[in-house]
């Protein structure tokens, strides 16, 4: 929550020589997920930039499924095609069941 504008991630946003804000944009934009919070991909690309091999993030702050997860995917997507794997996601609120079955099924047909 500490992610408020584009300027928070200014020196964490170019991972070997990908702009990750420009890319998980670009995805963003493909998928048609522009509802999804900013200040949680911001914060989700500044933990990517710093963890590119354990990317990993709590999906619940705002909202699991219109937001978390489609930031996380988001970010994910773009790991994926500089040859990193995300590591997975973390509920700590709501029907933990449910959510993780929406959460997977979302995955599984995002690939």
């Amino acid at each position: 929550m500490s992610f408020e504008k584009v300027e928070d991630i200014e020196f964490s946003r170019k991972l070997n020589d990908v702009d990750l804000l420009e890319a998980s944009i670009k995805y963003r934009n493909e998928l048609g997920w522009t509802d999804t919070n900013m200040g949680e991909l911001y914060a989700f690309i500044s933990f990517a930039f710093a963890y590119p091999d354990a990317f990993s993030s709590l999906i619940d702050s705002y909202s699991t499924m219109n937001s978390g997860i489609k930031n996380y995917l988001i970010v994910s997507l773009v790991l994926k095609d500089m040859g990193y794997k995300a590591m997975g996601v973390r509920l700590d609120s709501g029907d933990l069941a449910q959510l993780s079955k929406d959460c997977k099924a979302l995955i599984a047909e995002t690939g």
